[in-house]
């Protein structure tokens, strides 16, 4: 009767059924244009048999909120960058001379 108790308060793992989620920290991967940001030590839920992560929900809204306010200062410094590389690539076109003829 007690381990009939105890199941109905554990939740288990989603995709082995078996394990038990724990709360632990591990790295975030996430894209943004062409770019990977790494957010070590993030919060999340990690299964003790399979290992799967489910991330902290909270805690994604606000990563996201963050990132959102720069990725657009991010990608506006990116193409700025890329635009003066293409400029200094690119050989400047000489004024041909006039002579004057006699």
């Amino acid at each position: 009767m007690e381990s009939e108790s105890l199941d109905s308060r554990v939740e288990f793992c989603s995709e082995c059924q078996v394990g038990i989620p724990r709360y632990r920290a591990a790295t975030y991967y996430m894209w943004i244009g062409d770019e990977v940001v790494m957010v070590p030590n993030f919060p999340c839920w990690v299964c003790d048999v399979c290992g799967r992560r489910e991330w902290d929900a909270a805690a994604q809204r606000s990563l996201r909120a963050i990132l959102r306010l720069d990725a657009e200062n991010i990608m506006n410094a990116k193409n700025r960058f890329n635009t003066a590389k293409e400029a200094k690539a690119r050989p400047e076109k000489k004024r041909a001379r006039r002579v004057a003829r006699s």
